[in-house]
């Protein structure tokens, strides 16, 4: 069947751009037949023409992006990453009328805002499905499949790389350390993974999504982050023993007319949505107003599925004319999030005997606890030997600050406290925090 010719300026030929191009040849047949569009790579943008590309036609190739951008092309799909070239020559490519498909997360979660807005003045597409958890349709689904919803909430594993390392940390027993080595091998961790185990890279998605989901422009500075590097092979351990497993979250949700957002470490119950996504997986949760709850899941990255997004962009915008309207010119109004909840703590004591003072004290402050597990269980053998932790549910809703001496504080959100049968005891003095970070879900 004849179809619809779409002819394709690709900037970019690495990791996702070649899996576009396996893909598209790959599914040529299969894509004309279902959407008919014949889909056409016009140039290829590369950085060294004399490198090694096994089924790419050097023909297509060149290192000058005018060729790409200003060569007749009906769209120009950006996969070079970072911010600059990437933002000029998107903004080349718009100023030309040429619809836009990205998966450059950095420079949405920078400039995403305007570039959508000036797609939609130009009356062009711009279309950024695998910049945010690879090949799951959740662009697609805020944009325009829960359009008629409000949308109360959003809460996800938008990070591929910690989730990783928390799986590998609860089945193999193994350290923090070794985890992400294991990650950085098998090609789902960076050389340098500050972004990801820090709370940034989710950060940035969070905030892509968000927009989308509240219609309006958000700062990075408005997400507090915390990361995963202070988790250890005892708290892993401590979660198994409670039915329950740690996982990055990130979270957006409307409380007071308000939006309150953070990237946070937290227990979850083993029977919550999102603690049974495991290894480079992705999951976000949405809350609308007419459908309830719905879970998208699937790849969070790899060449394939972040080439499965883009390609989907490409076909989408092809069977449409005209762009998107204008995302509303208006700040969402944010709130801090509010910390308070029952908690987790990890106190390190030199002696076993300094167990039971510690509980005593902490109790006689109003701070209600459970020992959860003996302090020789959950131990990786690095830590052997060493000093002990014990293990503490705290039971009424405090802030992370209210609560002394803690190491290490995880946020359990309400289904989790319910399934342990606990009452709540309502602090009665704050005092001050040793060391710690709280999170929440």
């Amino acid at each position: 069947m004849a179809g619809k010719q779409l002819n394709i300026g690709l900037l970019g030929c690495e990791t996702v751009g070649r899996g576009l191009m396996e893909l598209m040849d790959k599914n040529r047949t299969l894509i004309r037949d279902r959407s008919g569009v014949d889909l056409h790579i016009s140039q290829v943008l590369v950085r060294d023409l004399k490198k090694e590309r096994p089924g790419v036609d050097n023909a297509l190739l060149t290192t000058r992006p005018e060729k790409v951008i200003e060569n007749g092309c009906d769209m120009v799909v950006e996969l070079v990453g970072g911010l600059e070239p990437a933002r000029s020559f998107i903004h080349r490519a718009l100023a030309g009328r040429k619809h836009v498909v990205t998966a450059n997360k950095a420079l949405l979660a920078a400039d995403g805002f305007s570039l959508r807005r000036k797609a939609a003045l130009q009356n062009v597409r711009f279309g950024f499905e695998a910049s945010v958890c690879g090949g799951i349709p959740i662009v697609r689904a805020l944009r325009s499949g829960l359009v008629g919803n409000e949308i109360h909430s959003l809460s996800g594993i938008l990070n591929g790389t910690c989730n990783y390392i928390l799986t590998r940390m609860a089945d193999d027993g193994v350290d923090f350390t070794d985890a992400l080595r294991e990650a950085q091998v098998r090609g789902f961790a960076e050389a340098d993974p500050t972004l990801d185990v820090d709370g940034h890279d989710a950060a940035q998605k969070l905030k892509i999504l968000s927009e989308l989901a509240f219609n309006g422009r958000l700062e990075t500075k408005d997400i507090p982050v915390e990361g995963i590097r202070a988790i250890t092979a005892e708290d892993v351990g401590f979660a198994r023993e409670i039915g329950s497993v740690i996982r990055q979250v990130a979270t957006a949700e409307v409380l007071d007319g308000a939006l309150s957002l953070r990237v946070e470490t937290v227990l979850l119950p083993r029977d919550h949505q999102l603690a049974a996504v495991r290894d480079e997986n992705n999951a976000v949760l949405v809350r609308g107003d007419a459908v309830g709850e719905m879970l998208f899941s699937g790849k969070g990255a790899g060449s394939l599925p972040s080439a499965s997004a883009v390609l989907s962009d490409i076909v989408e915008i092809a069977k449409h004319d005209g762009g998107f309207s204008p995302p509303a010119e208006r700040t969402i109004q944010t709130i801090k999030p509010d910390l308070r909840s029952k908690y987790y703590v990890r106190v390190q004591v030199e002696q076993p005997s300094a167990i039971g003072p510690i509980t005593t004290i902490l109790e006689r402050n109003g701070i209600a606890v459970r020992p959860a597990i003996p302090a020789s269980r959950g131990r990786s053998p690095r830590t052997q030997g060493r000093s002990r932790s014990i293990y503490c549910l705290v039971s009424g809703d405090l802030r992370p600050d209210q609560i002394i001496p803690g190491e290490f504080l995880l946020k359990m959100p309400s289904c989790f406290w319910a399934s342990c049968g606990m009452s709540d005891t309502l602090m009665r003095r704050p005092m001050n925090v040793v060391h710690g970070f709280s999170a929440t879900g």
